[in-house]
């Protein structure tokens, strides 16, 4: 859905970023339900004693508050930085720190989020947002997408999730920190795509893929295409008959349209995905 790029000299720190904040309970496994529209992810937070409406989005560095609630809610400023997305221009938003964003009875402490203007977010496709759960907040716990249940389940530990020893396994290219990446087989060539639960899509990439593909330039007149792809190789999990769809301005992003056939489970600290494969 949203990718974005921090700029202006922040760059260096994006460790502290992510490292920044903690779970305020030590053991916990709780279950959330969430809405799932047009394969987007959207579940209530609480901040300052106010529910919002967050799209839950790996693909986002930072965990993100619309600023329109900024008067809202309470929060320190860090510092005033660039930013860049594949969704908007280049613009100035401001780095704050969040005393505690609460998801069901978790309490999410002092996680470094930033303020910006969604409007960009605003589409017809989409619900309202007044935030964005990023990949920041989601590296302080372990969780569980069920999209057949729709709900997710939030733990202290991965022992909790009882489905893993039949799961098959995706590692994530990465630090213990940050973005993390998925290397894909294509027709038996190798690519790395984002892990992005913020994405619709299945597998994307831009148009500049296309040469991977072995087609001809004609379809650089266009915003969007979808090519046949032979065989697919995810960690464990072989694929046939599948496709990519190419888009201008897009990135390689594995999507929501490919994790909602499976059931999901997130270990951060390993950076190792399981998934189940979805019965119904």
């Amino acid at each position: 859905m949203f990718q974005l790029t921090l700029s202006n000299g922040f760059s260096q720190n994006r460790k502290q970023l992510s490292k920044k904040g903690y779970v305020k309970q030590k053991e916990y496994f709780v279950e959330i339900p969430f809405n799932y529209v047009n394969k987007h992810i959207y579940i209530e937070v609480i901040i300052s004693g106010k529910k919002y409406n967050f799209v839950f989005d790996s693909g986002y560095e930072v965990t993100t508050i619309d600023s329109k609630i900024a008067k809202e809610i309470q929060y320190k400023i860090i510092k005033e930085v660039s930013l860049s997305g594949s969704s908007f221009a280049d613009q100035k938003v401001t780095l704050v720190e969040v005393p505690n964003i609460a998801i069901a009875n978790l309490d999410f402490e002092e996680t470094y989020g930033i303020l910006q203007d969604l409007s960009f977010t605003k589409k017809p496709a989409t619900k309202k947002i007044d935030g964005i759960i990023g990949n920041n907040l989601m590296r302080k716990s372990k969780w569980q997408i069920d999209y057949v249940q729709k709900v997710i389940r939030i733990s202290s530990k991965i022992e909790n999730f009882k489905n893993l020893p039949t799961a098959k396994k995706i590692e994530l290219i990465g630090k213990d920190w940050g973005l993390g990446f998925v290397a894909i087989e294509l027709n038996n060539q190798k690519h790395q795509f984002l892990f992005d639960l913020g994405s619709s899509g299945e597998f994307t990439a831009n148009l500049s893929f296309v040469k991977f593909l072995k087609e001809k330039d004609t379809l650089l007149q266009q915003e969007k295409q979808t090519f046949p792809i032979g065989k697919i190789k995810i960690g464990e999990i072989e694929l046939n008959d599948k496709s990519i769809t190419l888009e201008k301005r897009a990135g390689s992003l594995l999507g929501n349209a490919f994790f909602e056939n499976y059931l999901l489970t997130i270990d951060w600290d390993k950076n190792i995905l399981y998934l189940n494969q979805n019965t119904n």
